[in-house]
């Protein structure tokens, strides 16, 4: 007795199931990893930025 499946790949409505690994497409390529230096890393964590606050009378001056 054979199967459904069986009976429908041959018969050409559907495909045999294999274990084959699909082929991965070759024209994408992923996105690069961007390496920073500490100098840059700093500058995105605003280390070397001037600092405000409010000291006397409100007003906003640089610490």
């Amino acid at each position: 007795m054979r199967t459904l499946q069986d009976q429908l790949i041959e018969k050409g409505l559907s495909r045999p199931h294999t274990d084959e690994v699909d082929i991965k497409n070759t024209r994408t390529r992923g996105k690069r990893e961007e390496r920073l230096t500490s100098r840059e890393w700093a500058e995105i964590m605003g280390t070397n930025r001037p600092t405000y606050g409010r000291k006397k009378g409100g007003a906003f001056r640089q610490r």
